[in-house]
């Protein structure tokens, strides 16, 4: 039968109800030729792909039972410096008290980043797929996450870049060295953040960042970032956060505040 004939029939049968579902139909979906259409292929690298990326997740630094810490803080950024008092609670919300307020806005985000990316989470595997055949690139294979405009360079227990790019931004982020604590779990040491113009490829900015860590019982808290950024237009800035005196939270400690 033919499709035409085949659409008087149904619409006989289905009547108005029917002519307005078809044509609601018809004005969101796309037709295209069967030609046209994409294949799916599966790839019988997509479960080792799958692991690697799931094994690099596993290996990186969390804290689990986070009870939280303080710390003095010394801010320099530009000729500045500040001197103040970081809290990090079990939440892991950040609050940051500097003498010189103006400087919190370059140092909060950094501080609530390399704090806020400790927080467990559970690590659910996630499809991932080789996004081609080179095994021999310094950083690692190149790794696709279906569904997701994001790719990930990896190596070993590693992820030493991520690349993510839309209409609106793109970036790179290179790790270049990592921190391992006692139980060989990854903390970055040294990375790069390459940002570009994301029409034209241009590069636009580039961000080197060198971290630290002391022990403190159970975690690996951060001791010191040193940042330099520079622009397209010859901008540079220079910036450095010590963090000193580290004492975790305790319900011992709580309970003194509690009580002022």
């Amino acid at each position: 039968m033919k499709f035409y004939d085949l659409i008087q029939k149904e619409l006989k049968s289905w009547g108005l109800a029917g002519l307005i579902v078809l044509l609601t139909l018809s004005a969101t979906i796309q037709w295209s030729p069967a030609r046209d259409q994409p294949k799916l292929v599966s790839s019988p690298n997509k479960e080792a792909a799958t692991q690697l990326y799931q094994k690099v997740r596993e290996a990186r630094v969390t804290w689990r039972e986070f009870p939280g810490f303080t710390a003095d803080v010394v801010v320099q950024y530009n000729g500045k410096s500040t001197t103040g008092k970081l809290t990090a609670d079990k939440d892991f919300k950040v609050n940051l008290t500097l003498e010189d307020n103006s400087l919190s806005e370059w140092s909060l985000p950094k501080l609530n980043s390399v704090i806020g990316h400790r927080k467990f989470r559970k690590q659910e595997p996630i499809p991932a797929t080789f996004a081609d055949d080179e095994v021999n690139h310094p950083l690692g294979r190149l790794v696709n996450i279906d569904g997701k405009n994001v790719s990930f360079r990896l190596q070993d227990d590693v992820m030493t870049e991520v690349h993510r790019r839309s209409d609106k931004s793109w970036f790179t982020i290179s790790t270049l060295d990592v921190w391992r604590t006692k139980e060989n779990e990854v903390l970055p040491r040294d990375t790069s953040v390459i940002y570009r113009d994301p029409k034209t490829g241009a590069i636009t900015g580039n961000r080197s960042n060198t971290f630290a860590f002391t022990r403190i019982g159970n975690f690996d808290l951060p001791s010191s970032m040193l940042t330099v950024e520079t622009g397209e237009n010859f901008e540079r800035n220079v910036g450095s956060i010590k963090l000193t005196n580290h004492r975790l939270t305790t319900p011992e400690s709580l309970s003194k505040s509690d009580s002022r």
